[in-house]
């Protein structure tokens, strides 16, 4: 019964997300000590634990680590394009995009997260895709839990909703216990994934003195949980609605593919190392158009913690949810003529990194920005550039994508499908 403002302009969203930050450093939905994993994660957690946090993990996002997480991206796409080739064009399988993606992610996942060499797109038996081919598929109770988390908190803590399923939770506190236990017994895993970085600010973690001898191991699991979701769910739609889009647009495609040959004969390699995935511009600008036009998270929340005038006349009192309204400032002619259609040299200029004075808003933007917005954005890279360059890529399905009515995120129902045609003979 509490009102709430949506902000639908880049102005009001700039005032939200950075100048006024300090008066909106919390989200608005519920988080609760019942589960932990779902409110103590960097997503959910409020401050000042957040600010603890965001230091303590800014250092595994480095572009050094990038760097050398970019190498194992490459190695998973080109099992991608093996696996496009095996299933989809020797066997003329349906391929469902946003199954496929879920497993180059998931694999990328299990290695910098818990160290662990391992690919479902090569039939491996993956223990991270056991879980993740359970977490990305949304039914019905799962898409009301989560609406009543974000939009109906007191709902939520009254009926102690989780954020993350029940096997969900079981299976990553299995596997992370296990890794944890390896580890001690001094069984070798890479030492800079997640899971390592974790149990060495293990003991520089400031805790509330109120905190049991279980909160400290709650927090590294949390983390765990929502950089195995994000990382997954994210990029595995953004990569679908690309393919998509770039299906629908020849003429796009063979500009992509032509920068990227000539990227591919400059690297003499077949993959393009960090910086050379960097330096195709057009690549970029066509990721940055899906995101424009499909924005994963169409509302971004957040909390007013006191009470202020967000401008002449607008007085915000203290509680009150404010929700940045992304798809409509994405959807508004004034910055994007015509909205609907899909074109990449949108982006084509200024910052590459730039917000385009927020106009664009897919990571959000302050303080409190997608931590893990480079490593997402290196993850897509990696598989369209092998992608396009190995295959053409042409429409079998509608243009006009229906989204997946239970997913928290948006994401296209059915998963979006392609027909792959081999750009050259031998692979």
């Amino acid at each position: 019964m509490r009102p709430a403002l949506v902000v639908q302009t880049p102005q009001l969203a700039r005032k939200v997300f950075s100048s006024e930050y300090d008066n909106f450093q919390d989200r608005h939905l519920y988080c609760h000590e019942s589960d932990p994993m779902g409110s103590l994660n960097i997503f959910t957690v409020k401050n000042p634990l957040w600010k603890m946090l965001r230091y303590r993990l800014s250092p595994m996002f480095t572009s050094h680590r990038l760097r050398k997480i970019t190498e194992l991206m490459n190695a998973n796409a080109t099992e991608l394009v093996k696996k496009v080739q095996r299933d989809f064009v020797e066997k003329k399988k349906h391929v469902n995009l946003k199954e496929i993606f879920s497993m180059y992610t998931s694999d990328t996942v299990a290695y910098s997260v818990f160290g662990i060499r391992v690919s479902a797109l090569s039939d491996q038996d993956s223990p991270l895709w056991h879980i993740t081919n359970h977490m990305v598929k949304w039914t019905f109770y799962r898409g009301l839990e989560i609406t009543f988390i974000f939009f109906l908190p007191a709902l939520g803590a009254l009926m102690r909703l989780k954020l993350f399923s029940k096997a969900a939770n079981d299976y990553i506190k299995q596997l992370y216990w296990k890794i944890v236990k390896d580890r001690q017994n001094h069984i070798k895993y890479d030492d800079s994934d997640l899971v390592n970085h974790l149990l060495k600010i293990k003991e520089q973690l400031e805790l509330p003195p109120e905190a049991d001898e279980d909160y400290a191991d709650n927090i590294l699991l949390a983390q765990v949980a929502v950089f195995i979701l994000g990382s997954i769910e994210t990029s595995s739609s953004v990569l679908s609605y690309s393919l998509h889009e770039l299906a629908y647009h020849p003429d796009e495609q063979e500009k992509l593919y032509s920068e990227l040959n000539n990227a591919f004969l400059s690297s003499e390699k077949d993959y393009l190392n960090y910086n050379e995935l960097l330096q195709v511009d057009y690549l970029t600008a066509c990721i940055h158009e899906t995101m424009r036009k499909f924005p994963l998270l169409p509302l971004i929340d957040r909390l007013c913690g006191q009470t202020c005038v967000l401008e002449d006349g607008l007085k915000i009192e203290k509680g009150v949810p404010v929700l940045v309204n992304v798809v409509a400032i994405h959807n508004n002619e004034k910055y994007y003529p015509e909205p609907e259609k899909w074109k990449p040299e949108r982006f084509m200029t200024g910052n590459k990194q730039d917000n385009r004075e927020f106009t664009f808003l897919p990571f959000g933007d302050g303080p409190r920005f997608c931590i893990g917005k480079r490593y997402g954005m290196m993850q897509v890279r990696a598989a369209l550039s092998q992608l396009i360059y190995n295959y053409k890529i042409e429409p079998v399905v509608p243009y006009k994508v229906k989204p997946d009515p239970h997913s928290v995120i948006l994401a296209p129902q059915d998963g979006l499908s392609v027909k792959f045609v081999p750009r050259r003979t031998e692979k």
